[in-house]
């Protein structure tokens, strides 16, 4: 039997066992949701394949981020929130519209247990894959103080910074765990409304879907007419830290990876909000020729996370932490909360000069 004919059923299980075999799902309630909820349901079209193409389910049961983040992603963070879970209690699902993560939620915990901010077609597919937790419409950074406290949210932050809402309607003692970027935080909720807590040891891949306002930028990324500059580069400016680091720090920020006429890999940065971007086409002595415009300097916003992360040894995402204050300030920290170089995150919609 080809993997183009063999059942979905099957395909759910081998993908929950492949994650039991990278230690991303632990046997129990997360495995037996990924190899029983119906994960075709929820993905119709991706960029390789469509419903009824050979390799489709085979596709739809990778670990590719189909359905916004990777399955694995989404088994680290099912497993987070569950540690901390208490027996009883409800638990917010923010998710990307499409309703998968709910379905998960409602397998492991039963449908009583989850609220999900969803759309009517998201309530529709989770009907189908037989899961029907609470669905409520509406703007997902408000969280869902109408059915609040909760337990513990799980979601998937596309804005970049975790809504101080979603904190306040968490019970204290519990967890916050989001996907926010590239990497996993897992917070926990203080009495005094903040949240804090360390990042796990697993980084999502990027999106490979750019947007309309970045994409209009290649062609000054290609044939730059800025301002040049010759810069040290302190790190591979397309390594997995350095992404993750700087998808914190630049939330609006988007990258891009071109090659030139010449056959060179050039790193791109773009905040289309600003008109703002940056160009760089690194050389093999550490060094990297720069073309910029707009009011904010991108690359050097970057560069000097990047060289505050290679003088603390390169460390992974697990040395990091994230404390979010009840205002909704967010502090990047490095081993402990009381880190002296703990950074200030700029809001998404702050701009810089």
């Amino acid at each position: 039997m080809t993997t183009a004919t063999r059942p979905a059923a099957e395909l759910r299980r081998e993908l929950a066992d492949a994650l039991a075999a990278e230690g991303l799902l632990r046997p129990g309630r997360w495995h037996a949701a990924f190899a029983a909820v119906p994960r075709e349901i929820f993905v119709s079209a991706f960029h390789t394949h469509r419903p009824g193409d050979p390799e489709y389910l085979a596709a739809v049961h990778s670990d590719e981020p189909l359905l916004g983040v990777r399955p694995g992603t989404a088994a680290a963070m099912l497993e987070a929130l569950g540690e901390g879970l208490p027996d009883r209690g409800r638990v917010l699902e923010v998710g990307q519209g499409n309703g998968y993560g709910a379905a998960l939620l409602c397998h492991g915990l039963g449908n009583e247990r989850v609220v999900s901010l969803a759309t009517e077609a998201a309530a529709a597919r989770m009907a189908r894959a037989s899961a029907a937790p609470t669905v409520v419409l509406g703007d997902p950074a408000r969280g869902c103080p109408e059915h609040a406290p909760f337990a513990g949210v799980l979601a998937v932050c596309t804005g970049g910074r975790v809504p101080a809402a979603w904190a306040a309607q968490v019970v204290p003692g519990g967890n916050l765990v989001v996907a926010l970027r590239l990497g996993v935080a897992v917070l926990t909720v203080r009495e005094d409304g903040s949240a804090a807590g360390r990042f796990l040891p697993v980084l999502d891949r990027p999106s490979a879907v750019t947007p309309p306002a970045a994409r209009s930028y290649i062609p000054a990324l290609l044939v730059p007419l800025g301002r040049q500059a010759d810069v040290g580069v302190p790190a591979d400016p397309g390594g997995d830290m350095a992404r993750f680091l700087g998808a914190l720090a630049q939330p609006d920020v988007h990258e891009l990876s071109l090659i030139d006429a010449d056959g060179r890999r050039l790193y791109g940065l773009v905040h289309p909000a600003g008109e703002s971007w940056a160009r760089l086409a690194p050389r093999d002595d550490g060094t990297a020729s720069i073309q910029y415009d707009g009011p904010r300097d991108l690359w050097a916003e970057r560069a000097a996370l990047l060289a505050d992360w290679t003088a603390a040894g390169r460390p992974g995402p697990e040395r990091y932490g994230l404390t979010v204050g009840a205002d909704g300030s967010h502090r990047l920290w490095l081993d402990s909360p009381d880190d002296e170089r703990a950074r200030l995150l700029p809001p998404p919609s702050e701009r810089r000069a």
